[in-house]
Order: structure tokens, then sequence, then C-alpha cells
């Protein structure tokens, strides 16, 4: 067998990291799916670079910011190396997040990410996320009727 014939198929891949890091908190397992070299975009929460750095990222947002955190993938479509997945993301708002302290209350939102798989990792991945809809759960922002 050749090396790309033992390798896990993309949303295999993709659905691992969710299930055993973004659900279970188990942030070593980014070394096992991710690309070193790989690239993060998460719109209003930033572009990250390289491995290190986003497991901060995720140490900061799944561990402490939110607790609880848990990812609950409602579709998936696959394209070749391109995983996409539809969402809902939530947690317990128990440390800072953006600048808003917390809260201690809890939010749901949902969210579209979009994952490349290169070489069985994660090589890059794009979120497009309602922030605005956790924060207004969340009591950080009022959104006052217009009229």
């Amino acid at each position: 067998m050749s090396t790309q014939e033992n390798q896990a198929e993309p949303a295999e891949i993709v659905h691992r990291f969710i299930e055993e890091c973004v659900n279970g908190g188990d942030l070593d397992v980014v070394d096992d799916l991710w690309a070193e070299d790989m690239i993060w975009r998460g719109g209003s929460l930033g572009e990250i670079h390289g491995r290190a750095p986003y497991k901060e990222m995720l140490a900061a947002n799944v561990g402490r910011a939110f607790t609880g955190m848990h990812l609950e993938i409602l579709r998936t479509v696959t394209d070749g190396d391109t995983v996409v997945l539809l969402f809902t993301n939530s947690g317990t708002h128990e440390g800072e997040f953006l600048g808003v302290p917390a809260t201690g209350g809890s939010a749901r939102w949902h969210g579209v990410g979009f994952y490349r798989v290169s070489e069985g990792r994660i090589a890059e991945a794009l979120f497009v996320e309602d922030i605005l809809d956790a924060l207004v759960q969340l009591g950080a922002i009022d959104l006052a009727p217009r009229g």
C-alpha cells in the first residue's frame, strides 16, 4: 500500500479533531492532525500561522474563555481535500473572550468551517461564526431595536 492509501480520509481527520480536541479537550491531538505550517483564519478572531500559536489560542478559548465547549456537527460536505462543516458551538463563558470579562452565562451559536487536508494533516482552516449572537446571548452586547 502507498502512503496515501494508509491515510485517513479528510473528513475522518477533521471529525477526529472536533471530537478529541474541541469536544474532548485533548490539545495534544493537534500535533497529530495539523501540519506544522498550518494556517487558521477565524474572521473576527484573527489569523494564526503555525501549530504552536494555534495550540495556545485553543488553550485560551476552549479551556479558559469557555468551559464545557461542545461543537455539534450538523452537516459535513467533502470535495477532494476540502471538508466543510456546518455546526453549532456552545459553552459557558468562564473567562475573558474578545475583551469581555467572564459572565458565567451560556451561549450557543452557528458556524461554518472550511478545512483543507494535505498529506494526512489539516493544512488550512477558515471559519465564519456568529460571534455577535454569542455576545448578545451573554449580555455583552445589547442590540437596541431600531425604529
